[in-house]
């Protein structure tokens, strides 16, 4: 499934998953996590139930920077972080077997805990008295991952609307990751389709809060956004208009 540029141990380390969902806001989160901490690319995943794409470099941080694949796995060796980028959908009848494939990769490499990255329709929220970002852990991330302490807190509360309206994925790998004994948290935001890399920005300040600041202490500068992002709204509207 995955092609590595070397070999490692992944014993321990968290892994940070995106959905493909609305607006497109867990792939902005995890390029700014990336392009913020110049994570290091260390393999290609490969899979029949992604759709095939290929675009020119979307960072700028290493001297050798290849063109944009599908899917691509990022590393922190200090930080002990594993990071998936995709930028395509999955194949609708290949899906199960790619998330079986992936829950596999993670049980067999010995990964921590993995945090699901996903939003959903802004109209699907009905209580207004809180935020717009929600989470639904397994028993296991609740009871033994490090991470779990931080999900107390008053910027986000646990869902219990039972379907993601617009979330992708999440849910499924959620229960394959259940299913194989991995502890595994679904993290996502209410959005609405459009400029979203606001809200990017949004969703990776409070992943890095619901993992206790693992990527960025709290004294250091705000996430970035990679250089790719300047071409995804096209230019300005013309003054003149007006």
């Amino acid at each position: 499934m995955f092609s590595f540029k070397r070999e490692l141990d992944f014993t321990g380390y968290s892994f940070i998953v995106p959905s493909v969902s609305v607006g497109n806001v867990p792939q902005l989160a995890v390029d700014a996590v990336i392009e913020t901490l110049q994570l290091e690319p260390i393999g290609l995943l490969w899979s029949p139930a992604l759709v095939p794409i290929v675009g020119a470099p979307a960072f700028g941080h290493t001297a050798n920077d290849t063109m944009t694949t599908a899917a691509e796995l990022y590393i922190s060796q200090e930080k002990k972080l594993l990071v998936l980028q995709l930028r395509a959908p999955l194949v609708g009848p290949l899906r199960q077997a790619f998330l079986d494939e992936l829950g596999d990769f993670v049980r067999d490499r010995k990964l921590s805990h993995v945090i699901l990255l996903s939003s959903c329709f802004s109209y699907e929220k009905f209580d207004i008295r809180t935020g717009p970002f929600r989470y639904v852990a397994n028993e296991l991330y609740e009871t033994q991952a490090p991470d779990a302490v931080h999900l107390k807190d008053d910027r986000w509360t646990k869902h219990t609307g039972g379907v993601i309206h617009g979330g992708g994925y999440a849910s499924k790998l959620l229960d394959a990751l259940t299913v194989r004994n991995v502890p595994a948290v679904v993290f996502f935001m209410y959005v609405s389709e459009g400029d979203n890399t606001a809200e990017g920005l949004m969703l990776a300040r409070m992943l890095n809060a619901i993992s206790g600041e693992r990527m960025l202490a709290s004294e250091q500068a705000d996430f970035r956004w990679p250089s790719s992002w300047k071409h995804l709204f096209g230019t300005s509207h013309p003054r003149t208009l007006y």
